[in-house]
């Protein structure tokens, strides 16, 4: 008897090292983030730490800059979901034929996955740079612009080029998910709908769509929960700018907490999007685990 209690609590015994570190470095913070909201904590005012229950909940939601980064987060993330999953299940269709070099261009897609995000994000503000650029380089060249662009200076610009990063970033990951469920489809399915006359359109529409439903699903809240966080492409690019044209969420709540120190507020804006990350988490556990 005590042989086997002993072998059910061993086990968690060598888990409890991993879960003490999880807990310092992640439920702590956490822990204190939340608690930190409903507070007046402000490093820029020596006042004494007063509970102040929901006031900075409800300052947020009146804060125009809040309004404004929230609704470019929902842009960008919206934009990002449509053209990677369009975009990668194209791609996977297409490196799923058999092609030449088709080994050559799996590998190919994935560096920019692989690349650490901070590299590939330097890599591109060298590539939108005004005046030495590739990207201006190349248009003018090709006649297609008759000036130098400022990508990054212009507040129109500089949201869709930054988005434009994070989908070259996603739509790798997106493609190789895509491919590896279209290669576990039975080849028999396909023989069976060519037999009975199905051309190339009713392929798609009838045996490879409904095989794909669930996991397009997954990975659409994956990329979604991912890009809603996304804060190194947009922070090493433009720092949020020009001026407030790409303030996202992540950057909102950084420049609150690094530039005004208002921790509380700051962690009230930190605490929101935990909320809707947990919303969208629930769906994701919903269908991966409980279906």
């Amino acid at each position: 008897m005590k042989k086997n209690v002993n072998k059910k609590i061993l086990p968690y015994i060598f888990l409890l090292p991993s879960i003490i570190l999880i807990g310092i470095i992640v439920i702590y913070p956490l822990i204190s983030g939340i608690k930190d909201s409903f507070y007046n904590i402000n490093l820029m005012l020596p006042a004494p730490e007063e509970f102040i229950g929901f006031d900075n909940y409800i300052e947020l939601i009146q804060d125009g800059q809040f309004i404004d980064s929230f609704y470019r987060s929902f842009l960008w993330t919206i934009s990002i979901l449509f053209a990677t999953m369009i975009g990668g299940f194209i791609t996977a269709l297409l490196l799923n034929q058999d092609i030449k070099f088709r080994r050559f261009f799996r590998t190919l897609i994935l560096i920019p996955w692989i690349m650490p995000t901070t590299i590939g994000a330097i890599t591109w503000r060298w590539i939108y740079a005004e005046q030495y650029g590739l990207l201006n380089y190349v248009l003018f060249r090709l006649n297609i612009i008759d000036d130098y662009q400022p990508w990054l200076s212009s507040s129109t610009l500089a949201f869709w080029a930054v988005t434009l990063v994070a989908i070259w970033r996603s739509l790798p990951f997106v493609t190789i998910v895509l491919l590896a469920a279209l290669q576990a489809i039975p080849v028999n399915l396909y023989d069976a709908a060519k037999v009975d006359g199905a051309n190339a359109f009713q392929l798609l529409l009838h045996v490879i769509i409904p095989h794909l439903k669930k996991i397009v699903l997954i990975v659409a809240l994956l990329t979604s929960i991912w890009n809603f966080n996304q804060f190194e492409i947009i922070h090493v690019i433009t720092r949020g700018g020009p001026g407030a044209a790409t303030h996202t969420m992540p950057i909102f709540t950084y420049r609150l907490f690094m530039q005004t120190f208002r921790i509380s507020y700051a962690s009230s804006a930190a605490t929101l999007m935990l909320v809707l990350m947990l919303i969208l988490s629930y769906f994701y556990v919903k269908k991966l685990v409980l279906e």
